[in-house]
């Protein structure tokens, strides 16, 4: 979505989740190409590295979706895809990534999953670079856990 396409109340939305990532400390990614009304996949990504990992973060007001990865080399990485229905649990989602994020590892991501999955049931899933599976209590480790070993 281009930013001319996007509504006052997104717009402001997007501004509110940029500013939480800046405060805490995350790098934003495509600001030119948002400001310039080019189109992007995401309308807000953003970064952070720690020492324990990578992490990137992309938002889509079109589809409705908050993606989170975390990678470090020696470790793997985990690619998440939580869909949401409103801004409400969009903005939950987002808080709950801040949270976690200053001891964010690659292992703890995985963990945490499961956490997601309880509370967005039917609405988390793993992307492994051309799939996405949808992640259940039951298999939301062992799908992380087959896909690193995979490609590891």
């Amino acid at each position: 979505m281009d930013k001319a396409s996007m509504s006052e109340s997104q717009l402001q939305q997007r501004q509110t989740l940029a500013q939480h990532l800046s405060t805490q400390g995350w790098q934003l990614k495509n600001e030119d190409a948002f400001n310039h009304d080019l189109w992007l996949s995401a309308e807000l990504t953003a970064r952070k590295r720690i020492p324990e990992s990578i992490m990137e973060l992309n938002y889509s007001f079109e589809n409705s979706y908050v993606g989170f990865t975390v990678a470090k080399f020696d470790e793997g990485r985990a690619e998440y895809i939580i869909y949401f229905d409103d801004w409400d649990t969009s903005h939950e989602i987002v808080q709950d990534i801040l949270r976690h994020s200053e001891q964010m590892t690659v292992a703890r991501a995985a963990q945490w999953s499961v956490e997601l999955v309880r509370k967005h049931p039917g609405n988390v899933f793993f992307f492994t670079g051309s799939d996405s599976i949808e992640l259940t209590e039951a298999n939301a480790l062992d799908v992380f856990e087959r896909f690193n070993l995979e490609v590891g």
